[in-house]
């Protein structure tokens, strides 16, 4: 190959290099020419604060505890606690995982498991008891009824699932407490 050859690939090669960089410009920029927004990112909504705001239905128990546990059947209370049961245990002397073991949990102060290392805001709470209004509503919305503490859990939703776990969790106590009249 002569001098003569050498110079015809390389300029095919520059040719071919100038005329994608050329065809990307003029793609790019005068063919397709994206509109910009004016203020570039994702608007993201936010709820407005919460005194501007009625609280959803379902933070709130809607009947008093007499009225819950009026329909609440124990019996079914394993199914639901199985939800906490990835956390918790519920037998007498049972230890502690990811989070405290609950037995003779309703009327006993917040913060109280042995063992076990509570959160801060918990720890905010061990002066309170457990009542069957207080587990009513963390069981409902952990964040809500506690705010900085650490359980992961959301919540549930089920109003008659709350009560039956709330008859079974009064149960599970040496002395259970005695049902609202």
């Amino acid at each position: 190959m002569d001098g003569f050859e050498i110079n015809k690939t390389f300029m095919a090669l520059l040719l071919v290099g100038t005329a994608t960089l050329g065809g990307n410009i003029v793609a790019g920029e005068i063919l397709f020419k994206p509109a910009k927004p004016a203020k570039p990112g994702f608007e993201v909504v936010v709820a407005p604060p919460a005194g501007q705001q009625a609280a959803p239905a379902a933070a709130e128990p809607t009947k008093t505890m007499a009225e819950v546990f009026a329909s609440a059947n124990a019996a079914n209370g394993p199914a639901v606690f199985r939800q906490c049961a990835t956390c918790h245990t519920i037998n007498k002397g049972g230890a502690n995982g990811a989070g405290p073991n609950l037995f003779g949990i309703i009327g006993r102060n917040h913060a109280a498991t042995p063992g076990f290392n509570y959160s801060a805001a918990m720890r905010g709470k061990a002066s309170e008891p457990w009542t069957l209004e207080a587990m009513y509503a963390f069981i409902t919305n952990p964040r809500r009824a506690v705010p900085g503490t650490t359980m992961s859990f959301a919540g549930i939703r089920s109003e008659q699932q709350r009560a039956d776990l709330m008859a079974y969790l009064r149960e599970q106590a040496d002395t259970p407490v005695d049902l609202p009249k």
